[in-house]
């Protein structure tokens, strides 16, 4: 049994049907390698040695003495220790959609060190997409419900391969571009989206309640701890603009500065002698 265990390493491949989530699938798998590493035959348990009271015939009649005896270990009972395997380390290779049905590649043991070096390789997929003209339904599966429906006598061969071209380049280019790691794999929900509750109703929104009250915004959530500065270089850069406005204020007059107040009170009396008195009237 142990050897067993020892020896479950590697990859393989599995069929996933359609409307099964892939977390299923792998727990499905998983059930059924520990129920056949269980099915071994197990060891015999443990033998503990007792010492059990006993009683033996004597001069003087009957005498109690103890005997040793060796007694199986209960503890080592399938029904009191359970399975011995109950857990195995199973990775996935890439989540597929609840909707779609394929291969989904798996990785027991040591295999699940190769799953990120089979996701780098950009192994070739063959994707089989099936659709219906005229229909649509509110969360764009064949499963949804109906809500609206038109003609597609106007839709030709020419324009189908025009769109799947589209389709067929971005896919091209996506291959060229790293791939993201496994724990960030954009995952597609068939569901409707969430509507916000306030705005279904009529009443103007309360900022009390939105996001953007101080209580519930901040730099941090904004911007990320990243963005945040220092303490000693916020420090310095305060203390820097204090400086400078106590220089600006307690410096000596210069000539700049007598000649900048000699202009400004040239300019005065022409703009006074510009603007006629409030209480001349129109001739």
């Amino acid at each position: 049994m142990r050897l067993a265990r020892a020896g479950l390493h590697g990859v393989f491949a599995v069929y996933k049907p359609p409307g099964v989530a892939w977390r299923t699938v792998r727990n499905s798998v998983e059930t059924h390698l520990l129920r056949d590493l269980n099915s071994f035959e197990r060891p015999a348990p443990r033998r503990l040695v007792r010492f059990l009271p006993s009683t033996v015939e004597g001069k003087d009649g009957k005498e109690l003495t103890m005997t040793v005896t060796q007694l199986p270990a209960m503890a080592d009972h399938p029904l009191v220790s359970g399975p011995i395997f109950r857990h195995l380390k199973v990775g996935v290779g890439q989540h597929l959609d609840p909707m779609s049905s394929g291969v989904f590649v798996l990785g027991v043991g040591n295999g699940n060190k190769l799953l990120p070096a089979l996701h780098n390789a950009h192994l070739t997929r063959t994707y089989t997409v099936c659709g219906l003209f005229g229909k649509a339904t509110d969360d764009f599966s064949d499963t949804g419900k109906l809500i609206e429906k038109a003609t597609f006598d106007h839709i030709t061969r020419e324009q189908l391969e025009r769109i799947i071209s589209v389709i067929q380049g971005s896919n091209h280019k996506a291959l060229l571009q790293p791939p993201p790691p496994l724990s960030f794999l954009p995952l597609r929900h068939y569901c409707l989206p969430r509507e916000h509750e306030e705005l279904k109703s009529s009443q103007p929104l309360s900022f009390r309640n939105s996001r953007a009250h101080p209580r519930k915004w901040s730099v941090k959530q904004s911007m990320g701890s990243d963005e945040q500065k220092p303490v000693g270089r916020v420090v310095l850069i305060c203390v820097s603009g204090l400086a400078f406005l106590a220089w600006c204020v307690l410096r000596r007059t210069t000539d700049i500065d007598r000649l900048l107040e000699d202009a400004m009170q040239e300019d005065s009396p022409e703009q006074e002698s510009q603007t006629p008195p409030s209480g001349q009237g129109k001739p």
